[in-house]
């Protein structure tokens, strides 16, 4: 869930073609063609040799997927299940932990859309693809075992859920909206809806200017007072949030874009973060008393550009909010549906069981509202 309707995602450069390292002038195009063809093949078909690797070939990898990242929101209380094949990791899922009544229940994390399992690049036909990813799947389900309570979101490159299904675990589809190709920055501005243009016209004359320098302090009062207006809790306390932005900034990239106007006055701000070929809208944040200037629009417009210049692709992490849904097709983004998997415990057999789980639920629920506050103490 986001703070605010503005949000997003990039990708890296174009893909250089690969040069092979012998002399095939003389064999013709055709020929050469070939020997490309089958370097490629060999290329895929050769397993990571390690889980960061996987993540960064895989399909489904991510941002999110990183050992770094998962530290970063989840210290201690994540775990990579692994499938090795000779001398390659096949698949890896990872997994995180939260904090319970004393067993074991899987969740998401503060800030992370999603994980799932990660599949290594296969070359395989699709029927045998899904047969072996199927088996996988199986495979990484035994080893991650019994679980209390099971919450899961997908990346939108995992879209075979029948091994979750045939073991009574639920799904929900969700939704994400994406910019796949951002490469030409003019062509992205003219998918453009023509309101959109014109609030980010509109807000350049009344002398609003986008900067890449706001203090992550003053973000995060933008972020909480969104909450606050929206009567709703942060997503995360500012000791994690101030975590993941030292882990971004030592193992990917992150930045700040601040709608100013000429008064220094900051009306609203998005950050964001990108790895590998994708950037991704993480967080966002205005001053409730001038959102009526549009400055997130502006703010937003800004990323996308910066980012297009380190990446291919952005992400806006999608939204199932009517107007932040609204918001990102409007900037021309694909709507891209991701899996929520879940599975949760049956309900207690008596009255007292139920009146138990329900004052245990209510006092983690309790929990979870006061952690921030006590928090900042």
């Amino acid at each position: 869930m986001k703070a605010d309707p503005v949000q997003i995602r990039v990708s890296g450069p174009a893909r250089k073609p690969r040069v092979i390292a012998r002399d095939v002038s003389s064999t013709g195009p055709v020929l050469q063609a070939t020997v490309q063809h089958q370097a490629g093949s060999q290329e895929v078909r050769k397993l990571p040799s390690t889980y960061e690797e996987l993540v960064q070939r895989s399909p489904q990898g991510s941002v999110f997927a990183h050992r770094w990242w998962l530290e970063a929101v989840a210290p201690g209380m994540h775990k990579i299940l692994e499938i090795r094949r000779n001398d390659g990791v096949r698949a890896a899922w990872p997994v995180v932990y939260c904090d319970g009544d004393g067993a074991r229940h899987v969740c998401m994390p503060a800030l992370t859309q999603k994980l799932g399992i990660l599949f290594a690049p296969s070359d395989a036909k699709p029927p045998e693809l899904q047969s072996t990813n199927q088996e996988l799947t199986v495979e990484l389900l035994d080893q991650l075992g019994d679980a209390a309570s099971f919450r899961h979101n997908f990346h939108e490159n995992y879209t075979d859920w029948l091994p979750f299904y045939w073991r009574g675990y639920q799904q929900t589809t969700r939704y994400t909206y994406v910019l796949e190709d951002i490469s030409d920055i003019a062509a992205v501005w003219n998918r453009l809806r023509s309101n959109h243009r014109r609030d980010i016209r509109r807000a350049e004359r009344l002398g609003i200017r986008v900067r890449d320098d706001l203090e992550l302090a003053r973000f995060l009062e933008l972020n909480r007072k969104t909450f606050t207006r929206q009567g709703r809790q942060p997503l995360a306390s500012d000791e994690l949030i101030y975590r993941l932005d030292a882990a971004c900034c030592s193992n990917a990239g992150r930045k700040i874009f601040a709608a100013v106007d000429s008064q220094g006055r900051v009306h609203a701000a998005v950050y964001i973060v990108w790895a590998g070929q994708t950037a991704y809208y993480l967080m966002g944040g205005s001053e409730p008393d001038l959102r009526a200037s549009g400055a997130q629009m502006p703010a937003l417009w800004e990323a996308i550009k910066f980012a297009s210049s380190v990446v291919r692709r952005f992400d806006f992490e999608g939204s199932m909010m009517p107007h932040i849904e609204h918001t990102f097709r409007g900037f021309g983004a694909k709507q891209l549906p991701y899996f929520s998997i879940s599975k949760l415990p049956p309900p207690p057999a008596s009255l007292s069981g139920f009146v138990k789980a329900s004052m245990s639920f209510r006092w983690k629920k309790m929990q979870r509202r006061l952690a921030p506050i006590f928090g900042r103490r």
